[in-house]
């Protein structure tokens, strides 16, 4: 008779599952990105639909994977709670443009792009003292701008298995538009 006990969790995935809880209930940024799913007819239930898992891809800390409707947090690669709440954020606001409308992140370049530099653009992953302070990006002028720019490639060319410059090619094609769009925040925060 095969043995149907789980594993015992690994230190990891016990710190992410913490990390997950804290954030949630000490984030404004999630807790406005939650309100903002529910308020569009979208509630999300953090038991069970985000979830904590190890990840293959290197450099990855967190995705949406919209077939599931979940957000996985890359449990080795999350390293604080205010880690996790940007990563959480990030991935809540794919969650809110997938339920907000038609997208296709699997095959629409385009459609993904958008997506990544509105997520870059409000999440706080190129807020200024990020880049500052933890990527040492010392100009000033236009610093968040090409960050959203350079942060959305990596992920377009990540997801889709693309060339940076093909990346590249879609997150300027619809840049304008979708680095306006602030949806569900009135502004950058």
């Amino acid at each position: 008779m095969a043995d149907t006990t789980e594993p015992e969790p690994t230190a990891s995935h016990k710190r992410c599952e913490r990390w997950k809880l804290g954030a949630c209930r000490s984030s404004s940024f999630v807790q406005f990105m939650l309100k903002a799913l529910h308020d569009a007819g979208c509630p999300v239930d953090a038991s069970k639909h985000f979830v904590c898992e190890p990840c293959p891809v290197a450099n990855t800390t967190g995705a949406f994977d919209a077939s599931r409707n979940q957000i996985v947090l890359c449990e080795d690669a999350l390293y604080s709670e205010s880690n996790t709440a940007d990563v959480l954020t990030h991935e809540l606001m794919h969650a809110f443009d997938h339920c907000r409308g038609h997208v296709d992140f699997a095959s629409n370049i385009k459609h993904l792009a958008c997506t990544e530099i509105r997520a870059a653009n409000v999440s706080g992953d190129c807020f200024f003292l990020k880049e500052f302070f933890n990527r040492l990006n010392l100009k000033i002028a236009g610093q968040h701008q090409r960050c959203v720019k350079r942060r959305a490639a990596l992920s377009v060319a990540a997801a889709m298995d693309v060339s940076k410059e093909t990346a590249m090619d879609a997150v300027d094609e619809v840049y304008e538009v979708c680095f306006r769009d602030t949806t569900p925040f009135d502004r950058i925060p």
